[in-house]
């Protein structure tokens, strides 16, 4: 018999304390002008001590960030494997994905927005601290799931003629699902829950620090639950709110952000309130496996020389490029991290902004059982599939340069994120992690 789960939460407020500029939107310049919704991040610390008083770690950090500085994360492992023993594969480093919230890589073109160290250096801190707090509650736990569907996001590829731009395709793939997942003190009461959907947080595009929807819709679960509730964003590179008009998107402001929030909040609800499945316990496990994906053809010195003159985000990504030979090379590690927490139940974790093709992929792949994890443990830019990259658009060319990448990946790349994706759950299958 598999040894019971147990779980420890914690929510530490990360809210920058003063002026700084946010990331996501080029067209922002300048500080924030206020703050319309705090930031926080979610610690759910997972443990099992077995029949030979072994113990077992994973840790998971949600945190309303556009996504984790990949420079930083090495350092903030290293603490936790002093001080926890937590080792790498063990540990997801979660982003909601969030337009509304500070900058925290400085590898990208400043136009995504300008890090600031010192406010990194005090919200690394304070999640720190939360993971201390979490351990302090830790208490056994058993797991439920339920699936239900939500319909604010659609597809933001059209083709027109022979391009593609970023307008509502309502004939496009998304993944509707919103999987429920919650955890019970034995004989007690809600510790926690997890809810994963698919939609880019991108419904304003002010100047103000916002979690976004997924914020408003924690806010009202937490309220009626009377528990920690995370967010956990899916593959949604290529969706974002079905914000339309005009048979085009627009932004909206805090009252749409609000809506779309309490929207998503009241189908988990809706899930919470009726029959759960229980999932059967099983041995706490984690792996790590990095797939090599190539680029295209890569630019020249003379190339790339040239472009450093033309302003904007073109001229901000050849000196990226001339200043750091190293980034023009021909292939780039994605690191795939299966994190297994419960008969059922397991998280892909992957630093990059995946398109949902290879969500919905996953989750058949997996019957369900696993939920991908994108925006965690860093970010490499955008994966697109191979027919993105021949239909060109943002997610599959235009993206590379805001990532500071030296050209677009070759198709090849679906093909081996494939296979790495189902030897991974084969080995998860057979119990190798």
């Amino acid at each position: 018999m598999d040894p019971e789960l147990e779980l420890g939460t914690a929510s530490v407020d990360i809210t920058p304390l003063e002026p700084l500029s946010l990331a996501g939107f080029a067209h922002r310049t300048g500080s924030f002008e206020k703050v319309d919704r705090r930031l926080y991040a979610k610690i759910w610390f997972f443990q099992q001590r077995t029949a030979s008083q072994n113990i077992r770690r994973a840790l998971l950090i949600q945190a309303d960030l556009i996504w984790w500085g990949p420079e930083r994360i090495p350092g903030l492992i290293d603490e936790l494997r002093k001080k926890w023993g937590l080792r790498e594969e063990a540990v997801i480093f979660h982003a909601t994905h969030t337009h509304g919230g500070p900058q925290t890589t400085d590898r990208f073109v400043p136009s995504l927005g300008a890090v600031n160290p010192g406010y990194l250096d005090q919200m690394e801190g304070l999640v720190l601290e939360g993971v201390w707090n979490a351990y302090a509650n830790l208490g056994p736990v058993y797991v439920e799931r339920g699936t239900g569907r939500c319909r604010i996001g659609i597809h933001r590829r059209r083709r027109v003629g022979a391009t593609t731009e970023m307008g509502p395709n309502p004939d496009g793939p998304i993944d509707p699902d919103v999987e429920v997942i919650r955890f019970v003190e034995n004989g007690g009461p809600v510790k926690g829950v997890l809810f994963h959907y698919a939609c880019h947080p991108t419904t304003s595009g002010d100047n103000r620090v916002t979690s976004e929807y997924p914020g408003a819709a924690m806010d009202r679960i937490e309220k009626v639950v009377g528990a920690q509730a995370s967010f956990l964003q899916g593959c949604c590179g290529d969706i974002r709110p079905a914000l339309i008009r005009n048979d085009d998107f627009h932004r909206g402001d805090a009252k749409n952000i609000q809506a779309l929030g309490l929207t998503l909040a009241e189908e988990v609800l809706r899930v919470l309130d009726g029959p759960m499945e229980r999932l059967k316990p099983c041995l706490l496990s984690s792996k790590i496996k990095e797939v090599m994906l190539t680029f295209g053809k890569l630019p020249t010195e003379e190339f790339l020389l040239g472009c450093s003159t033309q302003g904007g985000v073109t001229s901000e990504w050849s000196r990226l490029l001339l200043a750091d030979r190293h980034r023009i090379r021909q292939e780039i590690p994605l690191k795939l991290q299966l994190l297994r927490l419960a008969d059922g139940l397991s998280i892909l974790a992957m630093d990059a902004e995946i398109v949902v093709e290879y969500g919905l992929f996953i989750k058949k792949q997996s019957g369900g059982s696993v939920l991908p994890l994108p925006y965690s443990n860093g970010m490499i830019g955008y994966v697109p599939t191979a027919d993105q990259l021949s239909e060109g658009g943002y997610e599959a060319s235009e993206s590379t340069k805001f990532f500071g990448l030296p050209a677009p990946f070759d198709p090849s790349l679906e093909r081996r994120i494939r296979e790495a994706v189902a030897a991974l759950m084969d080995d998860s299958a057979r119990g190798f992690l």
